[in-house]
C-alpha cells in the first residue's frame, strides 16, 4: 500500500512538471546569432549575431558552475577560453531580451 501511495505522489510530481513546461515562455532567439568553432580545438571562441547590441556570454559547466563570463558590444568578438578545461559545456549569450542558449563542446 506505502508503495502505491508513492507511485501515485511521483506520477502526480511527473504530471505538474510537464504541465508547467508547456506553460513556461519561450525565449527570444537572437538575430543572425552563430558561434564558431564548435567543437573548440585552439582556445579561441568566436561569437556573431546581426545586432551590434550589448551581449554577455556565460559558460557553464555540466554541474552548472560558472566557469566563464564576459560583457561586450559588437556584433561580433573572439574569446580567449584557452583556460577552460576540455569537456561539455552549456553556452549562454544575453543581448538584450533575447537569449540564446547552446551547447560547448572544448576539446
Amino acid at each position: 500500500m506505502k508503495n502505491t501511495h508513492i507511485f501515485i505522489l511521483f506520477l502526480a510530481l511527473c504530471v505538474s512538471a510537464i504541465s508547467l513546461g508547456q506553460n513556461a515562455p519561450r525565449e527570444k532567439s537572437i538575430d543572425g546569432f552563430f558561434v564558431y568553432p564548435n567543437p573548440v580545438s585552439k582556445g579561441s571562441l568566436t561569437i556573431k549575431t546581426s545586432q551590434d547590441a550589448d551581449k554577455e556570454i556565460l559558460i557553464y559547466n555540466v554541474l552548472g558552475k560558472q566557469v566563464f563570463t564576459r560583457k561586450f558590444k559588437g556584433n561580433t568578438k573572439r574569446f580567449d577560453i584557452s583556460n577552460i578545461r576540455s569537456g561539455i559545456y552549456i553556452m549562454k549569450v544575453i543581448e538584450g531580451d533575447k537569449i540564446e542558449t547552446k551547447k560547448l563542446v572544448i576539446k
